[in-house]
């Protein structure tokens, strides 16, 4: 991550305050990487002094670069095998469509309907292959991949009896099955194969990513005489401004409405009219929607403490041209801005220049890559057992167990489960600690709640038999320490990652009411995990009207001046931590873990570029028999096996006889 130097000669009160009007990270760019709950500031309220109302933190500093798109397009392939003949004198005719069902509309050990519901989306169909009971459908489904959402497809095969005929009640329905991109994405070669719940029929399905959400441009630029018609002088009245702090910014062009929308912010340079800014990387994805032809646009601002940034020019290119020209050396562009002439209209006016010290277009290995190699996801959760939950027998409690409904708790688990059940797990399974608790009165950091644990529904069991009505072992404490819970997952991240040609990356998942007794210690152990052990932490808050304890996780993301810093001064090597609460998202489980999964995917990248780590080769495609993929199913398909060998060995015995 670049942008975080600022000349130390400035340390005034007003060093972070700046003017109000910059848009806001998140509202303009909602999948990059942004500073934390900066549209909470209190920005404008009244009651507070003109100092508090102009406050805005951090607002010197660059945002984030990035190496990852905020999506992963892919391409699905279908095929499908053993088809069942449902007409006398022919093979199947067969296609199938796919549905994006939301999740926990349709689940995985239950039949598949013959048509879809109301609550489904449809995606497409496939050509018709005729006659053949193996087709291979040419056509592919475009798809985009995040990892920190569970989403669920459906998918229904059909043999066709009337041409042409739209409605699905025409066809016969053949079988269907249900997948998550996750599960897809964290298999062997990127395929699976899926029973669809007649016969011995099954189908295989493969995802392909696109390259070009690799892409990721590396730039840095410099500005020459800039300002040579902004107005000084008259710019805060009476006083002459000394200073010239400049920064630029990034925007993209909305094809809807031919808007300009802001994707990136640099870092302040100070009492520079001739500013050379950090190098910084961004995906194309971000940058230009994969289209390196789509109009970029780089305005230049001055930097006030306290009155609305100046525009000082702008410059409109393309990443195509910046990229070309900068193969031929550096490109120098004129900053431009619109000047009212004196009677009407307006005119562009030359006022500085622009210097392209670096263009380029990187090609940088993705999550999915990994994963294809056989890179292993692992989960760890830690759990708050402090009074601070009250006591679980009682319904006040946040620990409350209700037949009826899931406490915070548990639909954080289970949606963090979901999550990580399709991936390629470690065979230990998920664990899970609590801390802050005594087990048969004997204070401890951390204790084990879980140990080998797979899905999601076994993590909820986990955490259920801990805090049952009848558990006497466990008393809640008051010593809501993270730094041993923090050192305990760094090093079992780093112990997994011993061997050649093995890779395997780990998330630990707080579960927090905000309460932290070893606040700087906690940091130092995330600074001291940041260095070389491949961990992210996600932190999700438990509970309503906490905002003061929710005040103090958040310095487990950010410090006062940007990045966390360890207690010796060093600041982190990289982002580990992201936080989100329950009551932000108004209790929604799904859309709190999303949040505080958002940045995963770059953490995971960044970790492995900065190691050094390459990408394993992608595993082979397994060749899929029909006792492979009946075996994985549960229900009827394994009964099923058993049955057809059944009959086999009959066989055998009979003409044995004869």
């Amino acid at each position: 991550v670049v942008g975080g130097s600022v000349s130390s000669s400035i340390h005034t009160p007003f060093q972070f305050l700046s003017r109000v009007s910059i848009p806001d990270p998140q509202q303009t760019m909602s999948a990059s990487t942004t500073l934390p709950n900066i549209a909470k500031l209190n920005i404008g309220i009244p009651g507070q002094g003109r100092r508090q109302r102009l406050t805005r933190q951090n607002s010197w500093m660059a945002w984030d670069s990035r190496v990852t798109a905020p999506s992963v397009k892919l391409d699905l392939t279908i095929e499908c095998r053993r088809l069942p003949k449902k007409d006398s004198f022919s093979d199947c005719d067969a296609f199938c469509g796919i549905w994006e069902a939301p999740a926990g509309v349709v689940q995985k050990d239950k039949k598949v309907s013959r048509l879809p519901s109301k609550q489904e989306r449809e995606v497409g169909r496939t050509e018709v292959v005729r006659e053949n009971e193996n087709p291979q459908f040419e056509n592919t489904f475009r798809m985009e991949y995040r990892f920190q959402q569970q989403q669920t497809y459906v998918i229904r095969v059909y043999d066709e009896d009337l041409r042409y005929a739209t409605d699905l009640k025409e066809h016969d329905f053949v079988g269907g099955c249900v997948f998550t991109l996750g599960e897809l994405m964290g298999a062997a070669g990127c395929t699976i194969a899926k029973p669809l719940q007649q016969g011995k029929a099954f189908c295989v399905l493969s995802g392909q990513e696109i390259v070009e959400t690799r892409e990721v441009l590396e730039f840095r630029f410099s500005g020459q005489d800039l300002g040579s018609l902004t107005n000084l002088s008259k710019k805060t009245g009476n006083s002459v401004v000394q200073k010239f702090d400049v920064y630029f910014r990034l925007e993209k062009l909305q094809t809807e409405d031919q808007s300009w929308t802001v994707v990136w912010k640099s870092e302040v340079e100070r009492d520079n009219p001739n500013p050379t800014w950090h190098a910084a990387r961004l995906p194309l994805q971000q940058l230009c929607d994969d289209d390196p032809s789509n109009p970029l646009k780089i305005t230049i601002y001055l930097w006030n403490r306290f009155t609305p940034d100046e525009l000082i020019g702008f410059v409109e290119t393309s990443i195509n041209d910046l990229v070309v020209k900068s193969k031929r050396g550096i490109p120098v562009l004129d900053v431009m801005l619109e000047k009212k002439n004196l009677f009407r209209g307006t005119k562009l006016k030359k006022a500085g220049l622009l210097k392209v010290l670096k263009a380029s277009i990187l090609n940088i290995p993705s999550m999915l890559q990994y994963l294809s190699g056989g890179c292993e996801m692992d989960l760890m959760v830690a759990v708050d057992c402090t009074t601070a939950n009250g006591d679980w027998r009682l319904q006040k409690s946040l620990h409350y167990s209700s037949d009826t409904w899931l406490n915070d708790y548990q639909a954080a688990l289970f949606k963090v489960g979901s999550i990580f059940d399709g991936y390629n797990n470690t065979a230990k399974g998920y664990i899970m600690w609590g801390y802050g608790g005594k087990i048969d009165g004997a204070a401890t950091p951390y204790f084990v709640m879980g140990e080998k644990i797979r899905g999601a529904d076994n993590l909820v069991k986990a955490y259920d038999k801990v805090f049952s009505p009848g558990n006497e072992k466990l008393t809640l404490g008051d010593d809501a320490a993270l730094k041993h819970v923090i050192q305990a997952a760094m090093f079992r991240a780093l112990d997994g990652n011993r061997g050649d040609n093995k890779q395997r990356y780990a998330t630990l998942v707080i579960l927090t009411t905000g309460v932290i007794t070893d606040l700087q210690e906690s940091i130092d152990a995330i600074c001291a995990a940041a260095e070389d052990a491949p961990l992210s932490i996600a932190i999700i808050g438990i509970g309503q009207d906490r905002g003061d304890d929710f005040e103090t996780a958040t310095k487990l993301v950010r410090g006062e001046h940007g990045k966390l810093q360890h207690s010796n001064g060093v600041p982190i090597s990289r982002d580990i931590v992201q936080f989100a609460t329950m009551a932000e998202f108004g209790g929604n489980a799904r859309d709190c873990v999303a949040e505080a999964f958002r940045e995963v995917p770059e953490q995971f990248v960044q970790h492995f570029i900065h190691a050094g780590i390459k990408p394993l080769p992608p595993k082979a495609i397994p060749d899929f028999t029909h006792a492979e993929v009946s075996g994985r199913s549960s229900g009827s398909g394994h009964k099923e096996s058993s049955k057809d060998k059944s009959k086999s060995k009959k066989k055998k015995k009979s003409s044995s006889k004869h």
